[in-house]
């Protein structure tokens, strides 16, 4: 493994806490898709939503029903880095690839329980009232991670 990689599940998880959105990979019949998504990690899941149709919740649900995994990326403290010379140029960054499976929550205390983690993380509480009629459009997900590494490309 590269000395800047690491499978450290602690660094794993505080990049995945600091990460604003992740990317989210999946193949459906017409091929690849990758879609960026708001999500919260916790114990080792991340959680994330999406509407009940469409594109992104049809290829979830193949990958579920298949058992075959679904890819993920996160990066924060992006910053430009720049040189004298032009392969001087590049990014420091922190970031996370990972790959799972995923599940989606039918089960309604459960599915609140998924929006609850990710309002903590980008409200500071999970304290909110949910409209009912949002609720039924909405899909919650729980991908649960298998294998993930960190990349800390500091300097």
């Amino acid at each position: 493994m590269r000395k800047d990689v690491t499978d450290d599940p602690a660094i794993v998880a505080e990049v995945l806490r600091a990460a604003e959105f992740m990317s989210l990979a999946v193949q459906d019949a017409q091929g690849l898709y990758c879609v960026p998504v708001n999500f919260a990690c916790r114990d080792g899941v991340l959680f994330f939503h999406s509407a009940k149709k469409g594109r992104k919740i049809e290829a979830l649900r193949r990958a579920e029903a298949a058992g075959t995994s679904v890819a993920f990326s996160a990066a924060t403290d992006l910053k430009v880095k720049t040189g004298d010379k032009a392969c001087q140029w590049g990014y420091t960054f922190r970031c996370v690839l990972g790959s799972g499976t995923v599940r989606e929550l039918s089960d309604p205390a459960e599915a609140r329980a998924g929006l609850g983690v990710i309002m903590a993380k980008y409200a500071g509480s999970d304290d909110f009232p949910y409209d009912e009629g949002i609720l039924t459009k909405t899909a919650v997900l729980a991908l649960r991670v298998g294998q993930a590494t960190a990349r800390l490309k500091l300097a």
